[in-house]
């Protein structure tokens, strides 16, 4: 087994990654960066801790990355906490059930760009998106599914319907009340949304009230609060199918989706990020999507390499 990059490699990554951030990369800077990818095993599997630390994290926080990108002591700080993210595996949770290691013990899970479907002892189907880790503990007592990571379509089964059917996040549960229902995981919040029946939702803190949300609602859960319902479409469900649909959406966020199926980082400048679209896009060619996006917007796409992709706009 390889040894695990030191910290010195993450450092290095780290500082690559914190750059990329602010900009892409110049041509000297793109191949600098090749050249050091490739001059070592150890230096590849640091850069890809960075890119899952990033699609783990659901990206870095706006704010957060702004200042990381002037120079300075914010930079530092940024690439203080990429090193001890790293250096210790810790992205939240329990250190010894919620790990980005401990999810490769995962009862069931998918790689980037991968989306599968299970279905389980009591007829339950389960599709789990991109980058998702699940457990499955069914026992006399209850159906109980805990999703570690990423993003999971439940469709319940009938037998056993006696035993309640929950899935458990770092952020709380979520009672099904004979349902079909979507759960993603974020760094701070779980996004809940129904598209059949009903469904219980109780975050972490005793002390916050349960709500049921009904077909078409969905809310943000936090393990202290609940936030507003807000509608939620069966579209935004279509990943199972391999779609992604969207109406009138910034290209910004369109792009931030797309990023989930890829490895690597795909950069857009403000400019680009507010223009509007709408559209259904295959999830499983994503190459194929910037494609038709430059051809159908005002907008160039750029490969500095297979990781780094940088969409601008061309107006």
């Amino acid at each position: 087994m390889a040894m695990a990059p030191d910290r010195q490699v993450f450092e290095a990554a780290a500082g690559w990654y914190v750059q990329f951030q602010a900009e892409p990369p110049t041509p000297a800077q793109q191949q600098a960066w090749q050249r050091w990818v490739d001059s070592n095993p150890a230096h590849l599997a640091a850069w890809n801790q960075m890119e899952q630390m990033q699609r783990h994290l659901g990206a870095m926080p706006r704010d957060l990355a702004r200042r990381a990108l002037t120079p300075g002591q914010n930079r530092r700080q940024m690439l203080k906490l990429l090193l001890i993210v790293a250096g210790t595996g810790y992205v939240g949770w329990n250190a010894q059930k919620y790990t980005t290691l401990g999810n490769v013990w995962a009862d069931y899970s998918t790689k980037v760009g991968q989306r599968r479907k299970i279905e389980l002892a009591d007829g339950t189907q389960l599709h789990l998106n991109t980058q998702t880790a699940v457990d499955v503990l069914f026992d006399d007592q209850q159906r109980l599914i805990r999703l570690r990571s990423g993003e999971i379509l439940v469709s319940t089964g009938k037998l056993g319907a006696q035993r309640p059917f929950i899935v458990e996040t770092r952020d709380g549960r979520i009672q099904a009340l004979g349902t079909r229902f979507s759960l993603q995981q974020f760094s701070g919040s779980t996004r809940v949304g129904v598209l059949e029946d009903r469904v219980n939702v109780q975050p972490t803190s005793a002390s916050t009230g349960s709500r049921i949300l009904q077909a078409g609602e969905g809310i943000d859960l936090r393990s202290d609060r609940l936030g507003a319902i807000h509608p939620y479409r069966s579209s935004q469900a279509a990943w199972i199918n391999g779609q992604l649909i969207v109406l009138d959406t910034p290209l910004g966020e369109v792009l931030g989706e797309l990023a989930r199926y890829r490895s690597g980082v795909i950069h857009c400048d403000a400019g680009a990020a507010k223009l509007r679209v709408s559209g259904t896009f295959r999830l499983d060619a994503t190459d194929a999507v910037l494609a038709n996006l430059q051809a159908s917007l005002p907008i160039s796409v750029r490969y500095f390499t297979r990781y780094w992709v940088s969409v601008g706009h061309a107006g």
